[in-house]
């Protein structure tokens, strides 16, 4: 499976998005996308020689759906296809104005300030670095002088081993 192939295409990424919701007729696909019904056949083959997606034949009518076993594989790599999102904010304004216009990102308060609790519908808590480095400040502290690059990233409670500690 060259994932490079078939996700390197604007076109393609879409349709496996399309697809990661329901199953769908080639002329739905294009009319979501805005293209023709042959150009989003000829997609839907590269991605089907490419095991992404799976054809059911229906008469004479051909419905798409996402392969479950190559969704697993892509979303491992999925970042690596999708663009970045750009908001423009004021030198000064913080990293939490910047943030809340991103469409998708939830919020909480504390006395310690602001943390995400939820990104695209995913519950959880996030970390947000900026360049690559984690910063010290909370995102309602953190202000912003230069143009940067965010990636936030959900904490995962991992068990690394489990312990019992017994007092006499």
């Amino acid at each position: 499976m060259d994932v490079f192939k078939a996700l390197g295409n604007e076109n393609r990424a879409r349709i496996i998005r399309l697809l990661a919701k329901e199953r769908m007729h080639v002329s739905g696909i294009a009319r979501e996308l805005g293209i023709s019904a042959p150009v989003s056949l000829r997609h839907l083959r590269v991605l089907e020689e490419q095991g992404f997606v799976e054809r059911e034949r229906i008469g004479s009518q051909h419905f798409f759906s996402l392969n479950e076993e190559a969704a697993r594989r892509v979303q491992k790599v999925w970042s690596l296809f999708e663009r970045p999102l750009t908001v423009e904010v004021s030198k000064g304004e913080s990293m939490l104005e910047a943030l809340r216009k991103v469409p998708g990102i939830k919020f909480s308060h504390n006395e310690n300030g602001a943390f995400i609790t939820e990104v695209d519908g995913k519950k959880g808590y996030y970390l947000y670095e900026v360049n690559g480095v984690l910063p010290k400040e909370s995102a309602d502290k953190l202000a912003l002088s230069k143009s940067v690059n965010v990636e936030l990233k959900l904490l995962q409670p991992v068990i690394g081993k489990k312990i019992s500690i017994k007092v006499r």
